[in-house]
């Protein structure tokens, strides 16, 4: 009798084995990063260091979103650094000033001798900035835009699917809030659940920005 390759045992060891390589891709492209900030004392002195760290992270995000986005039949080691070499170049691009102003941001609240009313404002504005950060990591894993329209492109997504938005403001409060309850090792463990989750909040966003802004015959990269 053959095997149903489509049951659902068989995408639950699918799932589970793309869980755990995804994982594996993401720790290893991380780990000098990991490894500083497992050392690094947390004092605001050290914000610099945790903003050189943080840059790690981009093109891991990125990269694990497009390995979760694929094909299944694609062997998902291969996928996450397929993704992560194709797309370094404009995520950092995009990263670095998201990380800079978040760091700027995190010194003159640790330092600066200014109102609560301006520390609050600052945090807003990095907390937005993160948030359309991680839309734009999102949208570079799954098209090719040029690098001077991805703003508008990621203006045009959120306006149209305001949920997706939504969806990454609640999963990067869900990242803060295991961090703050559990600790950073544990967001690490869970690393890989976090991109397939991150994977499906924007989905509707990725539709409305195919649909509205791809020509047809230039869909999403394979």
């Amino acid at each position: 009798m053959d095997l149903d390759r489509e049951g659902p045992l068989t995408r639950l060891t699918n799932f589970v084995y793309r869980l755990i390589v995804i994982e594996a891709a993401f720790v290893l492209v991380t780990l000098p990063a990991l490894i500083g900030i497992f050392f690094l004392e947390q004092h605001p002195s050290n914000i610099p260091l945790y903003a050189v760290f943080t840059l790690f992270f981009g093109p891991a995000i990125s990269a694990g979103v497009y390995a979760w986005r694929a094909d299944q039949d694609v062997v998902p080691w291969l996928r996450y650094w397929k993704g992560y070499i194709e797309s370094f170049v404009q995520t950092m691009v995009v990263w670095i000033p998201v990380v800079t102003l978040c760091t700027l941001v995190a010194f003159n609240a640790a330092y600066s001798q200014v109102s609560t009313v301006f520390i609050i404002g600052g945090f807003i504005i990095a907390a937005g900035a993160a948030i359309y950060g991680v839309a734009l990591l999102c949208i570079i894993a799954n098209f090719s835009f040029r690098t001077r329209d991805l703003f508008a492109v990621v203006m045009f997504g959120t306006a149209h699917a305001p949920l997706s938005a939504l969806g990454i403001v609640s999963h990067t409060i869900l990242a803060g809030a295991i961090v703050f309850f559990w600790a950073d090792w544990v967001l690490v463990l869970l690393a890989s659940f976090m991109l397939v989750l991150l994977a499906r909040i924007v989905r509707p966003m990725l539709i409305q920005i195919n649909e509205g802004l791809v020509k047809p015959g230039h869909g999403p990269l394979p």
